[in-house]
């Protein structure tokens, strides 16, 4: 199984209003809703980094995980699915917001 990882790095006090933007992408319409049905999907909001309490930082970071089964489903998905919703995120967060994407593999222990 492959995770592409995108974060979604924001303002701190608008973690909640990210939330709910990209739970209505996830549940509407369009390529990006579409590319994700079936799959699992998971969101994941950063509360500590090396020791530092979120609330304590300036920005915050939320990831947003979907499984594939290889990692050319994730490459494809990435390139098709995932730039409008980045730019999108850009657009309304910003100037202080950002995304960086990667990709995991899992490996079994």
């Amino acid at each position: 199984m492959v995770i592409h990882n995108a974060t979604f790095m924001m303002e701190r006090e608008r973690e909640g209003e990210f939330i709910d933007w990209l739970r209505g992408l996830v549940a509407g319409e369009g390529l990006f809703a579409e590319s994700l049905r079936g799959r699992r999907v998971r969101l994941s909001a950063m509360r500590e980094a090396g020791g530092v309490d979120y609330r304590q930082a300036e920005a915050q970071s939320v990831a947003f995980q979907v499984e594939f089964d290889s990692i050319e489903e994730a490459r494809k998905w990435s390139r098709e699915a995932l730039p409008t919703v980045a730019a999108r995120f850009e657009e309304h967060f910003g100037p202080q917001a950002m995304v960086f994407t990667s990709v995991f593999e899992e490996i079994s222990l």
